[in-house]
């Protein structure tokens, strides 16, 4: 994997102009209900992540419809795997790229979500994690994405900078127009932001979904979609 290059989004985009994505997972099903992927996009959301697995063993069974819905709407997506520190690294890293490489492929860079130490110290998480993203980069060619929340990374992961050459995807629930800052674990920006857990979103028949944005452009979220870098600035 070649060396971490810290990911930026300039130049400052104002919130309203920030890219709107949704995430989902099983739960955005309620009894096998359908995803409308053409509301969801006509509502103003222009990209999705979606859970492909978990652990060792589960497989979303909505991932494959939903990821192929979706791209088919217009609506650029990527998947996610929930991570199992308990359970080795590169088997959760080798079933979830098998996972999403489905037919059309995702359109942005494989996801790492990681909320849950189960006992590990840092430096063990740090471990695990490395191995993961190594992992995933030798299947997939590109560099994952770090999904946590704010607190997770300062004190389960003991604040590590290791990472802060991945592109950043932070939950923060702060109420405010950005995340809070400074990040942590030494990022110096983030590229994607969950801002809420509670929205109600046309097309989706869960009553909450989560709600993210992008911190640039939708252009260069475009170029990222189809690099895995973002650029520095749109000349």
């Amino acid at each position: 994997m070649p060396d971490p290059v810290a990911v930026t989004v300039q130049p400052e985009v104002p919130y309203d102009e920030m890219p709107n994505g949704i995430d989902i997972a099983s739960w955005q099903h309620p009894n096998g209900a359908d995803v409308d992927f053409k509301r969801v996009q006509a509502a103003g959301y222009t990209y999705v992540f979606v859970k492909a697995t978990e652990g060792t063993h589960y497989k979303n069974e909505y991932y494959v419809n939903d990821a192929m819905a979706a791209q088919g709407n217009g609506v650029l997506m990527g998947g996610y795997h929930y991570a199992d520190v308990s359970k080795d690294a590169r088997a959760q890293a080798a079933m979830f790229a098998d996972t999403i490489s489905v037919k059309g492929g995702t359109s942005l860079p494989p996801v790492l979500d990681i909320e849950e130490a189960k006992g590990l110290s840092a430096a063990q998480l740090n471990v695990w994690v490395r191995a993961f993203l190594q992992e995933t980069y030798n299947r997939v060619g590109l560099k994952p994405i770090i999904y946590s929340y704010r607190s997770f990374l300062m004190n389960q992961m003991g604040n590590t900078p290791d990472f802060s050459g991945f592109p950043l995807w932070i939950a923060d629930y702060n109420g405010s127009q950005s995340p809070t800052l400074p990040l942590p674990g030494g990022w110096k920006t983030w590229t994607f932001w969950q801002y809420s857990s509670q929205t109600q979103i046309d097309g989706v028949q869960a009553q909450r979904v989560d709600a993210n944005k992008f911190g640039g452009t939708m252009l260069q979220l475009r170029v990222f979609a189809a690099t895995g870098v973002v650029p520095a600035e749109q000349k």
